[in-house]
């Protein structure tokens, strides 16, 4: 098998009628380390879940067994079926990071993606201009392209069951909106979703439900607006020499210093408001981290910052 057909089987692994996940006491360790603590969740056909959690939480190692990848305790059914039985084409997943051979072209990536196994009609098409030119080789693309191509090849067909970790990393304020088009119309033509991302406002406004992991376990689970209004977020904002000291934003709950950094905490469910004030004040999006100066910052729902 080629280096493109064995990338491919692992970013799309595995389609029958409208089928909801079930998950039972699904568990996974590493010698003495746990990841994995017993998850038990259920999600309907027709659903976006949003699995968040800070690093090492168990998000992709969740999605990686949910997709076969991953040898694990428990067991998983889309509808009736186990998920290790389910016919080819039935199950899309993109990892994290996902790695294309750097000589192959976007045709070439779409045309292997179309004949794989279980290979349907496509249920959404690729927006318009969502893609690089077909030519183009994949190792001459920027980040944001590559995750696009990637994107587009792994929601080719009519899968069932989507599993995408941290699908919005890379994109642009464009491709962004385009993707969560794209998400909207599997889910309303019956799919069953499950993206995973460090924090849920990167979800706000398409998720139904949100799934929170810490350590391993689900520490919550409820519809959107439900779970934002317990959930507590923190943002990083760097002050420099010579800033005046910041007014606090309403919506923070609490603040620190840490070094020349100001934490934020606040309900997530106020934390769009927040960067609205922030940028308000002449905060600059490139000085705000999302859960710690250590984080690569994802897409700032700020008005304007898209990249």
């Amino acid at each position: 098998m080629s280096a493109l057909a064995t990338t491919a089987a692992t970013i799309a692994v595995t389609r029958d009628g409208l089928a909801g996940l079930s998950v039972r006491g699904l568990r996974k360790s590493y010698g003495a380390r746990v990841v994995l603590d017993g998850i038990d969740l259920d999600v309907a056909p027709g659903q976006i879940a949003a699995i968040v959690g800070e690093n090492g939480a168990g998000k992709s190692t969740l999605l990686g067994a949910l997709a076969g990848g991953i040898r694990h305790a428990g067991e998983g059914w889309l509808g009736g079926t186990p998920l290790g039985r389910l016919e080819p084409g039935r199950t899309a997943y993109m990892p994290q990071r996902p790695r294309l051979p750097a000589m192959a072209t976007v045709a070439d990536v779409l045309a292997l993606f179309r004949g794989l196994p279980g290979a349907q009609p496509d249920r959404v098409a690729i927006p318009d201009g969502f893609l690089p030119p077909p030519a183009s080789p994949v190792g001459q693309l920027s980040g944001g392209q590559a995750q696009r191509v990637v994107l587009a090849a792994m929601l080719l067909g009519a899968p069932e069951l989507i599993l995408l970790d941290e699908p919005l990393a890379n994109l642009d304020e464009e491709a962004h909106e385009a993707v969560i088009a794209m998400l909207a119309r599997h889910r309303d033509a019956g799919a069953t979703v499950l993206v995973a991302s460090p924090a849920a406002i990167d979800l706000l406004g398409f998720a139904d439900r949100i799934v929170r992991l810490a350590a391993g376990r689900i520490v919550d689970a409820a519809d959107t607006a439900a779970s934002l209004a317990r959930m507590t977020m923190t943002l990083w904002v760097r002050w420099r020499p010579g800033d005046d000291e910041p007014l606090v934003p309403a919506g923070v709950t609490r603040t620190r210093r840490e070094g020349g950094w100001l934490v934020l905490e606040m309900p997530e469910a106020e934390a769009v408001a927040v960067l609205g004030r922030l940028s308000a004040a002449g905060i600059a999006p490139d000085r705000i981290r999302i859960g710690g100066p250590g984080e690569q910052r994802r897409g700032s729902p700020t008005p304007g910052a898209g990249r």
